[in-house]
């Protein structure tokens, strides 16, 4: 009876909760901020570029087909074995998977920079112009095994719909290493492409949850020209086919592992394993490495033919504590759904003791929240985090310190405790930093006094309304690395298309309305987000638009000529006082909104925390007092794919095995 009592209760949590989407954090380094004033910035702006709003652009999109019915069963719910000797069973795995890409070219009229019009290069990511082609791929070794073999042993399915929503990244391109190490990931693999490849080196890199594999063209390159994210079990799954990848649901990127021959990935399932993958057509999305084989190599996207190359390097890190960094309209529900138990409650006019921080050290990990009062379902906000860092004493008044969990936390005794989304805090006692003041929280510790801020919310200290909480637990939450597809900057996206994902809208204004990083907080509730320009209220699609991860997109950033890439593909910046918005690259200029000409299609710029709208939606600038054109953003929680169209669920069955787990 208690055993169905127990299970009963975890049915009726895990139908009240759904699996958060949780973004992962971004950035990069920073550099002085100009001294420009708004009116200087302001007025420079608009007299910068006279532009008549006429722009001619076409859309370009990449839709990317879905893995089978068959398929996602054997990926999702196959075991591992790589020393196994039982002979593998085939596996029939029907490839419906595609790609359909159409034709982008782009055009950008400006009046008052020359007058003349010039086609936009469109970037596919894809840097690399050396392209060699070999009979035999790199490897002489004949085709070695029927196709559709999988090394697991398949079990009889049962009957349980699984709704294929996993968000997924696919296949990156100029993906900076800095920001793996901010995710929490660790090297577990660097060899230049002359190096033997073996199946030893690959079992030191599993274990883990996470994986990324990429390339780079040197060791002192700070991105890799390739990679991809993955779930390990299925990055290092062994297959036996010549012609298929498998698709991972959490990366997005088709893979394959073929002792004896190569190991890689490609964006589509289709691939000519002989023995390292040799297709050519979209040749830029392939990466293979020769795999228990006297041979190097083989390929970096369209670089191909590096057996012997020395300077190319072969990467792959490791990641099994995930980096959920600061968290927003957490359920609490979740919570006790992943085995957490509370060990701290109280309202914010109470004040909070080292001994009550005690309390809550007896677990590895913990959670600590603000709720607007005690009968809130969900936190405002709150972080995850390893106890030991969390509650670490630290002594800096204006630092705070990275823990796994992906926050930045301190513990002053007698002055506060708290967390932040940077390293940057201002103690006197609290936290009273105004930037980016959505991702900050702060408890006045070890005094006689309660408060002091949620977020944007401050002034806490007698608030009997507000709630400070601690959870405990003996787990951190599974947060996928990557949270969004890599759509990139977007042009005449239908708005229909965002509310059919489910995100709902959480800011539309005039572009003459001044934008505050309040309103921006507003939107900061989800996983993920879509900032978007439309040319009227009645338009019903946007001119530009970009998706991106919440935390990535909405951090804040210093520098005057860089903006940072995003799991979606955009380069993002929000630098408070001065501007925010997006461009296809990470070049922009500020001054104090980005008015860079170059590529002006693709740029977008919001002026923030200033008494001025505006500024820009592509090509259509000087919008400072326009009451026509709207600024809008989006929030939501889950992407499968960038085209248009309504997300598609489908409907599997688990196996045998796996049922009840």
């Amino acid at each position: 009876k208690m055993q169905l009592l127990s299970f009963t209760v975890m049915l009726t949590v895990a139908l009240l909760c759904r699996a958060a989407s949780i973004g992962t954090l971004d950035g990069g380094s920073t550099s002085p901020k100009y001294g420009v004033t708004a009116q200087q910035a302001g007025g420079s702006e608009t007299t910068t570029v006279k532009s008549d709003g006429t722009t001619a652009m076409k859309s370009s999109d990449t839709a990317k087909g879905q893995s089978t019915l068959e398929e996602l069963v054997n990926q999702v719910f196959s075991a591992i074995d790589d020393s196994s000797s039982q002979k593998p069973k085939v596996v029939t795995v029907g490839n419906t998977a595609a790609d359909v890409t159409t034709a982008h070219t782009d055009t950008a009229a400006i009046s008052g920079d020359g007058g003349s019009t010039s086609p936009k290069v469109q970037d596919n990511g894809m840097k690399t112009t050396s392209t060699v082609s070999l009979s035999g791929g790199g490897g002489s070794t004949l085709p070695k095994a029927d196709a559709n073999v999988i090394d697991a042993q398949v079990k009889e399915p049962s009957s349980l719909s699984i709704i294929a929503s996993v968000p997924s990244t696919g296949v990156l391109y100029d993906y900076l290493e800095s920001t793996l190490v901010r995710k929490g990931f660790v090297k577990c693999y660097d060899q230049p492409y002359s190096h033997y490849t073996s199946s030893v080196d690959l079992k030191a890199c599993a274990g883990s949850e996470f994986v990324f594999v990429g390339a780079k063209r040197s060791s002192d390159a700070n991105a890799f020209s390739i990679g991809a994210f993955g779930a390990s079990d299925i990055v290092f799954k062994n297959t036996y086919s010549v012609s298929q990848a498998y698709y991972d649901a959490v990366g997005g990127a088709y893979w394959y592992r073929y002792p004896g021959w190569s190991f890689g990935f490609a964006s589509s399932s289709t691939v000519n394993l002989n023995s390292c993958d040799y297709n050519n057509p979209d040749c830029s999305h392939r990466l293979c490495f020769h795999l228990d084989q006297k041979s190097g190599g083989y390929r970096a996207g369209c670089t191909v033919a590096l057996n012997g190359d020395s300077t190319w390097r072969k990467v792959v890190y490791k990641s099994s504590l995930p980096t959920c960094g600061v968290q927003y309209d957490y359920k609490e529900c979740d919570l006790i759904q992943k085995g957490y138990v509370k060990c701290y409650e109280q309202p914010y006019s109470r004040a909070t003791s080292s001994a009550d921080l005690a309390a809550c050290s007896g677990s590895e990990y913990v959670f600590v929240g603000a709720k607007t009062s005690t009968k809130a379902s969900l936190f405002a906000i709150g972080a995850f985090g390893v106890t030991s860092n969390a509650f670490k004493n630290t002594y800096e008044q204006n630092k705070a310190v990275l823990d796994a969990g992906g926050a930045y936390w301190y513990r002053h005794p007698g002055w506060s405790f708290g967390f932040a989304s940077s390293s940057t805090v201002n103690l006197n006692s609290c936290d009273y930093n105004n930037p980016d003041c959505a991702s900050r929280m702060c408890w006045h510790l070890d005094q006689n006094v309660g408060g002091y801020r949620a977020g944007c919310t401050v002034g806490l200290n007698s608030d009997s309304t507000w709630t400070k909480v601690i959870y405990s637990g003996k787990n951190l939450p599974t947060c996928s690395p990557v949270a969004v597809p890599s759509c990139g900057v977007l042009y005449n996206y239908p708005e229909n298309a965002v509310i059919q994902k489910s995100f709902t809208k959480c800011y539309d204004q005039p572009y003459s309305h001044s934008t505050s990083s309040a309103d921006l907080a507003k939107c900061s509730g989800s996983s993920l987000i879509f900032v978007g320009a439309k040319s009227s209220s009645g338009s019903n699609t946007f001119a530009i638009g970009a998706f991106g991860v919440t935390s990535n997109v909405l951090k804040t950033t210093s520098s005057a000529t860089q903006a940072y890439i995003d799991d979606g593909g955009a380069y993002w910046y929000r630098y408070p006082g001065w501007s925010f918005g997006f461009a296809s690259s990470s070049t922009v200029n500020l001054n104090s909104c980005d008015y860079n000409n170059p590529d002006c299609s693709n740029r977008l710029c919001f002026h923030l925390d200033q008494n001025v709208g505006g500024y820009r939606a592509g090509c259509t600038v000087g919008l400072n007092g326009d009451s026509t054109w709207r600024k809008v953003i989006y929030k939501g929680d889950y992407l499968n794919s960038c085209s248009p169209d309504i997300m598609v669920t489908v409907e599997s069955e688990q196996t045998t095995a796996n049922k009840g787990q």
